[in-house]
């Protein structure tokens, strides 16, 4: 289970499942920016997942991993709405260009981009602690 604790300021703790902790804040001026904000959270972890199967594939073909990078650039509209999620694979120059097919295809079945591909229902509910 993930629990977020609200702290004071705009300045949120939250626990994974007892093995992780992850500190949030907001940038000024709605927080102190002492920390990455909620949403740089959620999109470093679609940009972290998929540069993990690039590397996963990398051990599985015994390829040199170093220099291999993704970069998240996130688009967004007027509204400052969240439009679209580029994401770019990195490879060195000496990176084997026969294993490039299959490195796109395995950094791009990380499980995070997938999840954004088909939505699930989010729901929230009021629970009172007593």
């Amino acid at each position: 289970m993930i629990v977020s604790y609200a702290l004071d300021g705009a300045r949120i703790a939250t626990d994974i499942g007892g093995k992780f902790s992850i500190d949030a804040d907001q940038p000024a001026p709605f927080g102190e920016d002492k920390a990455p904000s909620p949403f740089d959270i959620f999109l470093s972890g679609i940009c972290a997942c998929t540069a993990y199967f690039a590397q996963r594939y990398c051990r599985k073909w015994n390829l040199p991993h170093e220099g291999v990078a993704v970069e998240l650039e996130p688009v967004f509209n007027a509204q400052h709405v969240l439009t679209d999620v580029r994401l770019k694979l990195k490879v060195p120059p000496s990176f084997p260009r026969d294993h490039i097919g299959g490195l796109l295809r395995n950094a791009a079945a990380c499980p995070v981009k997938k999840a954004l591909e088909v939505p699930p229902t989010v729901s929230l509910e009021l629970s009172e602690d007593h």
